[in-house]
């Protein structure tokens, strides 16, 4: 485009009449003026062509809104929608998203806190391990399949409650699965905090750790002879009191006690402050052909319905004489008889080991003559040692509660 055409040659840059009764001369237009006219609107012509040509659009003298109809057919304002694919210049539809979106959402796949289950907003699925069909949320299911994500084998997460901050490709042909973040799932371990992947992290995306503190190191020791003792760490002497030892010697003896929930909260976890919500994840941003319905709250709608049923294997199990079955909520049953000879002790080994803690092992034998027998150490996640208190042997029935 040409330069800004220079003004009149005249004092004021301005045309003037003239008045010959005055004898003032009118302003003498030159040959290198009307130049610069006639240049200007031949240029200012060819930039109009030019941009009607992009637009796909030929001059029409008898139209006067051809200029507007190229640059609507070329650019799309603000509310309008575009009539063809030309208006979005080679770009995919997801470039023009609301500056809303753009503003308030988050990429594909990406976790958010939501404060209400109740309210979970359009475009976001609640991270609680369900399984979602994969046609219904392409998108998030071509960004897993790519390995944007952590992936797990729907096996592995299953059987792994440390495996489930992962996604999965659920049955393999037409489902895909979340993390369960919200500890949701029968078997997980709980609800979960997010923290970085260097030191002291699990050292792997999507690998969940249990909960755990710093060891706590003490020792006490009371010498009843030197009347003396020494406690550290934790440990604190309590009551004194005089005992008699061999040959009439006497000394001190310290009672010794350790109860952390007398100075500090306690809980079945190690945990900060906190406030509950739901961790919830994007599956879409965008509804391809929309309906009367809105099928974005639709679509979420549907996830929320995956996470709140139980699925069958929520019940999975081993059915058999030692055998176990996990219950919906994490909790584990186990059971099984084992013989046992009179005045012996046996270790038993759970048919799967529970994965966070035992809380409960009962044994009862089989008939009423002898003495009851009875559950020793040792006794963890994996085991427990059963003993038989009668002089003959029996079949001890033993029932065990973890998660």
């Amino acid at each position: 485009m040409q330069d800004r055409m220079p003004s009149i040659d005249s004092p004021d840059g301005l045309f003037h009449d003239g008045n010959p009764f005055t004898g003032e001369m009118g302003t003498i237009v030159t040959s290198a003026h009307l130049n610069d006219v006639q240049s200007g609107i031949q240029d200012l012509q060819t930039e109009a062509i030019t941009l009607l040509a992009a637009a796909g659009m030929q001059p029409e003298p008898a139209r006067k809104n051809q200029w507007l109809q190229a640059l609507k057919a070329l650019f799309l304002g603000r509310d309008d929608k575009a009539r063809d694919s030309a208006a979005l210049d080679g770009h995919p539809a997801a470039y023009f998203a609301r500056a809303s979106d753009q503003a308030a959402g988050l990429p594909l796949l990406f976790p958010l806190w939501c404060p209400n289950r109740a309210a979970i907003p359009a475009g976001y699925a609640p991270a609680d391990g369900q399984t979602l069909a994969r046609s219904l949320y392409p998108d998030a299911w071509a960004g897993i399949a790519a390995g944007n994500v952590p992936v797990a084998t729907d096996a592995a997460w299953l059987a792994t409650p440390t495996e489930r901050g992962k996604f999965t490709a659920g049955d393999g042909a037409g489902t895909f699965r979340l993390p369960d973040y919200n500890g949701k799932s029968a078997g997980s371990l709980g609800a979960l905090f997010m923290r970085g992947d260097g030191a002291l992290s699990a050292g792997a995306d999507g690998m969940i750790q249990g909960d755990a503190i710093r060891n706590i190191v003490g020792e006490y020791c009371d010498d009843i002879f030197r009347r003396s003792s020494r406690a550290t760490g934790p440990f604190v002497e309590g009551t004194q009191a005089t005992t008699t030892g061999a040959g009439g010697s006497t000394g001190a003896s310290y009672s010794l006690k350790f109860d952390a929930s007398r100075q500090v909260p306690t809980a079945p976890e190690n945990r900060p402050l906190n406030v509950t919500g739901c961790w919830v994840i994007r599956l879409f941003g965008a509804v391809v052909n929309p309906g009367a319905a809105d099928a974005a709250q639709l679509a979420t709608e549907v996830s929320k319905l995956g996470a709140d049923k139980v699925p069958w294997t929520a019940f999975q199990g081993s059915l058999v004489t030692n055998g176990y079955r996990r219950l919906p909520g994490g909790d584990i049953e186990q059971w099984g008889s084992v013989s046992v000879p009179g005045g012996t002790q046996v270790t038993v080994t759970f048919p799967i080991a529970f994965p966070s803690a035992l809380f409960n092992v009962q044994v009862t034998r089989d008939g009423l003559a002898g003495n009851a027998p009875t559950v020793n150490p040792p006794f963890d996640t994996t085991r427990c040692a059963i003993f038989n208190g009668s002089t003959t042997t029996q079949i001890l029935y033993w029932r065990a509660i973890g998660k």
